[in-house]
């Protein structure tokens, strides 16, 4: 129990962090829908990060996974040194490449007049590349205060120029006070969307300088004979990541590409594509549960591997895990229509809220699997994680061109769900043959689809009045979180 408390404790770590980072970026979206009423706007902003999601996992082509496991069985500080250099040299190749051909990638992604938003997406991009194993050696020396810190002083800034380019230079030359004279001078009310990235790039800067201890430790090495095993282990992960990326982000991308004209009354493809980004982010409040788990559990996994008890470890925190996802699950479902009015000030990005609960549940499958997929790294078998992730490419790129131009949207949430249910179940079924882990599937196959049933309920369940509605699904919130907590509360205490 000593070890579970353990990996909670650092999961509440870095979940503090991710949750007061998107807070802090769920407080721009009131301030982005509001500034930029035109979802084509937003749209242009949510297909640009859709691919650079995507080139990240290029960037760091695996190596933190395989960090964490030849850093555990061989000397840290050569695995540390080899593979940050050869991340460093990738990120560099690629973003000198994005950089030179910004014109050209600007226009094949669709977006012809940005290619400044693609160069300084570049500049991000080498930055994240860079960082990636110093971040990595952090979380495996279970550093996760510093890395939360530097995580949120990261937003903070990102989040504080964005208010300072989009809010409050505007405000202060509207208003003519002091500094109103200079600021005209500097300040160009023509980029628009484009501070959202210059913000984003002068905080991955600063970043930079947060982290120069852990930089100054890399001693850039080049040593093929100890880089081979390591890229055969992470050559796996990296399509693993790519073809994971693409069912995560994909979606955006197919819906600007096979949309109709007009399928959406007064909307375009990319605004639909505004629209549907902005309510994705609602259905991120699962993602922090998962990135949370993800960065204490990776290294946690690998320390305990060779513990004789260690399947019956797993398949307690994948109980517990399921238990909070669910939680999640439920509440942002319940209070759906009261949290798009927080988040989503213009009511053209709340026509898409009932999409909320089925993203939901894609995640709460993406969890569950990226749970499962321990077995093939603790066995050296990632290529099975290649062939998961591909078999779930193939039904998110299926299931988009097939569904989109049918019902929108909508087919992107649902082919979420299926791409995600499948791959967890094809990994299941494999890794209990090839890595035998206790789960304990049939109560979590009750809970989820009781979960889905209370869901479900209560989106049909609607008071007229709109606060008595919202105070009435709180209420019921409450109850069923109490429940599951004295419900669960013995078997804890128990263990």
């Amino acid at each position: 129990m000593s070890k579970i408390k353990s990996l909670a404790s650092q999961t509440a770590i870095y979940g503090i962090s991710s949750i007061l980072g998107r807070l802090l970026n769920y407080a721009l979206v009131p301030i982005h829908t509001d500034l930029f009423p035109n979802p084509n706007d937003l749209g242009v902003v949510t297909g640009l990060y859709a691919y650079t999601a995507i080139f990240l996992v290029l960037y760091t082509f695996g190596m933190e996974t395989a960090f964490f496991r030849f850093a555990t069985k061989d000397n840290k500080e050569d695995t540390y040194n080899i593979t940050a250099s050869f991340v460093f040299f990738c990120s560099t190749v690629l973003s000198i490449l994005i950089f030179l051909f910004s014109d050209t990638l600007a226009a094949w992604a669709g977006y012809p007049d940005s290619s400044n938003l693609v160069t300084w997406l570049a500049i991000i991009l080498w930055i994240d590349g860079l960082l990636a194993i110093p971040f990595a050696r952090i979380r495996l020396e279970n550093k996760a205060k510093l890395f939360a810190t530097a995580r949120i002083i990261n937003i903070v800034i990102n989040v504080g120029l964005q208010v300072l380019f989009l809010y409050l230079i505007p405000l202060i030359i509207r208003k003519g006070w002091t500094g109103a004279e200079w600021l005209q001078t500097v300040y160009d009310p023509d980029l628009g969307i484009g501070y959202i990235f210059l913000a984003n790039l002068i905080a991955n800067i600063l970043l930079l300088g947060i982290l120069g201890k852990w930089l100054l430790k890399v001693k850039l090495t080049f040593n093929s004979q100890k880089l081979k095993p390591i890229l055969i282990y992470a050559s796996p992960i990296l399509l693993t990541g790519l073809a994971g990326m693409l069912n995560e982000q994909l979606d955006k991308i197919l819906i600007e590409k096979f949309l109709p004209d007009h399928f959406y009354d007064d909307m375009t493809s990319t605004a639909a594509v505004g629209v549907y980004g902005q309510t994705f982010k609602l259905s991120i409040f699962m993602m922090l549960a998962i990135q949370a788990f993800r960065y204490a559990g990776e290294p946690f996994f690998f320390s305990n591997a060779k513990d004789k008890k260690a399947p019956e470890l797993f398949a307690k925190i994948m109980h517990y895990f399921v238990l909070l996802s669910l939680l999640i699950f439920l509440m942002v479902s319940i209070n759906v229509e009261l949290i798009g009015f927080v988040f989503l000030r213009s009511s053209t990005y709340r026509t898409a809220l009932y999409l909320v609960p089925i993203l939901l549940l894609g995640k709460l499958f993406y969890g569950i699997y990226m749970n499962l997929s321990i077995w093939f790294k603790l066995t050296d078998q990632t290529m099975y994680g290649t062939y998961f992730s591909i078999f779930g490419a193939a039904i998110t790129i299926i299931g988009n061109i097939l569904l989109i131009p049918v019902i929108g949207y909508t087919g992107s949430a649902i082919t979420s769900v299926l791409c995600y249910l499948c791959m967890t179940i094809i990994c299941y079924r494999i890794g209990n043959k090839k890595y035998p882990i206790p789960y304990n599937f049939k109560i979590l196959s009750v809970y989820i689809i009781i979960a889905c049933i209370i869901a479900a309920g209560t989106q049909l369940f609607k008071l007229e009045n709109f606060w008595m509605d919202s105070i009435v699904k709180l209420a019921i919130s409450l109850s069923i979180v109490m429940f599951i907590y004295f419900i669960e509360k013995p078997k804890l205490v128990k263990r």
